[in-house]
């Protein structure tokens, strides 16, 4: 079951689950845009099942996928795809020319059992932008970003994340981890306030519609996202970062990983 180009595309993991239809709403703004396709993919796993079983599952999950986007109203383009192989290595393909991944928080990474989460591995090595998506607890049907959250300190995540909160409409958190205990004073916390002030000086121009919020924390930034559990907050960071914070999947915040070599 295909109705792909070889075009650019939003790419959506799907799965059948309540968590990969709440990343395939929220990917919808993302392909709009960039005005490209939202592609919905499903892949079958041939140690799960059969070819015959697994395409009807497929198809059946598409097209709850599929009418979920459409009910939105939104003029998105969807194109869908079943593909037979590994999630992992169906999705790193995808990757090679998509313009962003888009997965649950669970479901896909629930899915590679002694693989380690399929979620983690492509925001630590996809050829993509990769948005893991976490559905709060109660959640409305349509998702809804609170806030986008980045570190100051990496002008390429910076630029993701200001584009992000432009394109949600939302304040941007710019965000340095100081622990130091020189700046445990008043003077030591304004120097770190002031220096922080300059590094988004840029920025600010680049986008004055944006609003930004910055903020030095003095905790580490697996402690800080656990804070921010289900506020509903996107934390944009880099690769590397991502693959340190892998843990931080099941803090309940969505993570948007972006690769420092590209822009």
């Amino acid at each position: 079951m295909s109705n792909i180009q070889s075009a650019p595309a939003v790419v959506v993991g799907v799965d059948g689950s309540r968590a990969a239809i709440h990343a395939a709403l929220w990917a919808v703004d993302e392909a709009i845009s960039r005005d490209i396709p939202l592609r919905l993919v499903y892949v079958i796993d041939p140690l799960h099942g059969s070819a015959e079983g697994g395409h009807s599952v497929a198809r059946a999950a598409l097209f709850d996928a599929s009418r979920a986007v459409d009910a939105t109203g939104e003029p998105v383009k969807i194109e869908t795809e079943v593909l037979w192989g590994r999630p992992l290595t169906k999705l790193m393909e995808q990757s090679r020319t998509a313009a962003m991944i888009c997965v649950g928080s669970i479901g896909l990474n629930h899915a590679c059992r002694g693989e380690g989460s399929v979620a983690a591995t492509l925001a630590g090595s996809a050829l993509c932008p990769v948005a893991v998506i976490h559905r709060p607890p109660g959640a409305p049907a349509s998702p809804q970003v609170s806030g986008v959250v980045a570190e100051v300190d990496n002008g390429v995540v910076l630029r993701h994340a200001f584009e992000e909160a432009r394109l949600r409409g939302v304040a941007l958190h710019a965000i340095s981890a100081d622990a130091a205990d020189a700046h445990d004073s008043v003077a030591g916390n304004r120097l770190a306030q002031a220096q922080l002030s300059r590094r988004l000086a840029r920025w600010t121009r680049l986008y004055p519609d944006v609003r930004v919020e910055p903020a030095v924390i003095r905790e580490s930034l697996s402690r800080y996202l656990t804070r921010m559990a289900d506020s509903g907050r996107l934390f944009v960071t880099d690769s590397r970062t991502a693959s340190d914070l892998c843990g931080a999947y099941s803090t309940g915040c969505s993570m948007l990983t972006v690769r420092c070599g590209n822009l």
